[in-house]
């Protein structure tokens, strides 16, 4: 047997082994895959308002057998490696093993799913491993790895395997230089775990616009962190005005956590916060002040 014909079927087997742990995830405007990273427990990059969304999967047994559609929760999202976590209660998918983080010039295979929800695997070498990454004005992942492969539909969301079929990460829709950006297995597991365990099915409410802000150290009030959310604009009758929220205030903690970005006041809110009675803290002036709100459910968007 050929070098090559060896080595194709040994791609073949990973392949194999991790595609029936690669699902597909409906979310708003697009389809992207998910992986399966514990018992009934998807991570994807999906986005969705929703509390549930639509999960295709493939017959067990073969990783391009007929999909069936299955409902998930949505528990919550990891806004700064933009990863949503789904619960599909009786899914009967083996979770995908997180393998160790590789070293540039690693052949690793990126494993996904076409729009039909059929396996795509390709080559991808490992170009760069390191961090931080910054993902936005205050996110950002630790470690991140870097493949020789632009960014595509039917893998954003799907796994970059190692030669057992483990999984490296999960490959997202970011570049950097030609190279597409993914979040190693290690983290992404962890995280989503953890987000899953603090989750619920209802997303709290506020009735707050905000923006992130840096915070002067004259008015961090002792706090050791540099920024926070500005309060722009308070809803008439909602459970921010009634606790006593002002436009000017900058959150800096919701129930004795850190808050620094919009996505994490957006996780925090998850986790049965509904009816709830939480202390935010908020700058006021130069002043820590705690407020106690009582969490409320998020409306529903009309028509």
């Amino acid at each position: 047997m050929s070098t090559w014909t060896s080595l194709s079927h040994e791609i073949e087997a990973a392949v194999e082994t991790a595609a029936p742990s690669i699902v597909q995830v409906h979310g708003h405007r697009r389809v992207t895959a998910g992986l399966v990273i514990a018992d009934n427990l998807i991570a994807t990059p999906a986005a969705t308002d929703d509390d549930t969304v639509a999960v295709l999967t493939g017959d067990p047994s073969t990783s391009l057998g007929a999909s069936q559609t299955v409902e998930g929760t949505v528990l919550g999202r990891l806004g700064n490696m933009g990863l949503t976590i789904v619960r599909v209660d009786g899914l009967n998918r083996r979770p995908l093993v997180p393998a160790a983080e590789p070293k540039p010039g690693h052949l690793a295979v990126a494993v996904g799913r076409t729009w039909s929800g059929g396996v795509m695997a390709t080559l991808a070498p490992i170009a760069v491993v390191g961090g931080p990454l910054r993902t936005g004005r205050t996110g950002s992942i630790d470690r991140v790895i870097r493949i020789q492969q632009s960014p595509h539909g039917a893998l954003n969301g799907g796994a970059l395997i190692n030669a057992s079929g483990q999984a490296l990460g999960i490959i997202t829709s970011l570049a950097i230089r030609g190279t597409t950006v993914v979040i190693p297995a290690a983290i992404a597991f962890a995280a989503a775990t953890k987000a899953a365990s603090e989750g619920g099915v209802k997303q709290g409410y506020l009735g707050v616009s905000t923006m992130p802000v840096p915070l002067p150290e004259r008015q961090r009030s002792g706090r050791s962190q540099t920024s926070g959310l500005l309060i722009s604009h308070v809803a008439p009758n909602s459970a921010a005005e009634q606790g006593g929220l002002l436009i000017g205030d900058v959150i800096v903690g919701f129930g004795g956590e850190t808050v620094e970005d919009p996505e994490t006041l957006v996780t925090r809110l998850r986790g049965n916060k509904v009816g709830a009675a939480v202390p935010i803290t908020v700058i006021r002036g130069t002043s820590a002040v705690d407020v106690t709100v009582t969490v409320t459910e998020r409306p529903k968007i009309k028509g």
